[in-house]
């Protein structure tokens, strides 16, 4: 047959002390738009309405019998959920932010349960800009990242500007490409 030539690569996986790992608590997150919590409340209070609406309509019609809901207080029951709703709405949008940098995307989101996603630029497939009718209404988008392997997207940003979505997704697509240039 052919004579192959092999050639072998010494191969390197040095350990990397933990005090000389940077601290991901540097990376300056960005807040998202002004109008995410507002975002947020309306679409809350949609899905609040639905149960609420079909409760007090039962409850009107004596559909449901409880000595408890009896009273006429039974019908503001549903109300005693709203402070709920817009304190967590509040909170989960200062709680939410992005960060791009020169070689990855950051995103950050959750009061309770925090979630941080990193994405490096040279693992994006594609990105789309996503507007739901609310989103519209408030003038806001969604960033919507994709890697290889996948079927829905391995990372969003809700709540930013149109402009603004469009510029970050310009800036990212050009250095995810540089990132494939230099492969």
């Amino acid at each position: 047959m052919g004579d192959s030539i092999v050639t072998h690569e010494a191969f390197s996986n040095a350990q990397v002390q933990t005090q000389d790992i940077p601290s991901a608590g540097t990376i300056a997150f960005e807040p998202l738009h002004q109008r995410h919590a507002l975002l947020l409340i309306t679409e809350s209070l949609l899905v609040w309405a639905v149960p609420s609406v079909a409760f007090t309509v039962l409850l009107a019609l004596g559909k449901i019998e409880s000595s408890f809901l009896s009273a006429p207080w039974g019908f503001l029951l549903p109300l005693a959920v709203l402070p709920i709703i817009f304190i967590a709405c509040l909170l989960q949008a200062k709680h939410s932010g992005f960060a791009a940098r020169t070689h990855d995307i950051h995103f950050k989101t959750g009061v309770i349960w925090r979630k941080r996603v990193a994405l490096p630029f040279n693992r994006i497939q594609h990105i789309e800009i996503e507007r739901n009718p609310i989103e519209r209404a408030f003038g806001l988008s969604t960033l919507k990242f994709f890697t290889a392997g996948g079927g829905s997207a391995d990372m969003k940003i809700p709540a930013l500007g149109e402009q603004q979505a469009t510029d970050l997704k310009s800036f990212v697509l050009k250095l995810a490409g540089e990132t494939d240039d230099r492969a």
